[in-house]
């Protein structure tokens, strides 16, 4: 029964992830920004989330390689989180140079 969890996990980190591919390429602009718990559930890290039973905790390597290999570049944006937040704060992606990509 795990191994079935795992792999559902794993087909509904793939839309996840289809869903902010698509939210990204239709972004006009030099940034954008996404809910914690949305990222987290596109990356999940094999590690129980500390802070939230509700989400997953964010697997942030996993992450950059796929918004690199995309363009974009990656950071936590903390002044963005809401009141109590402060463990699950907004992702802020950012177009990167155009000559960084191969």
């Amino acid at each position: 029964m795990h191994a079935t969890r795992s792999a559902e996990a794993r087909r509904d980190s793939r839309a996840w992830q289809t869903a902010l591919d698509r939210a990204l390429a239709a972004h006009d602009s030099e940034d954008a920004f996404a809910h914690y718990p949305h990222v987290a559930f596109a990356f999940p890290s094999s590690s129980p989330n500390p802070y939230s039973g509700d989400y997953p905790l964010l697997n942030y390597r996993e992450l950059k390689e796929w918004a690199t290999s995309r363009g974009w570049r990656v950071r936590p944006a903390p002044e963005r989180a809401p009141a109590g937040e402060k463990y699950s704060p907004p992702v802020r992606f950012t177009r990167g140079r155009t000559h960084h990509m191969p």
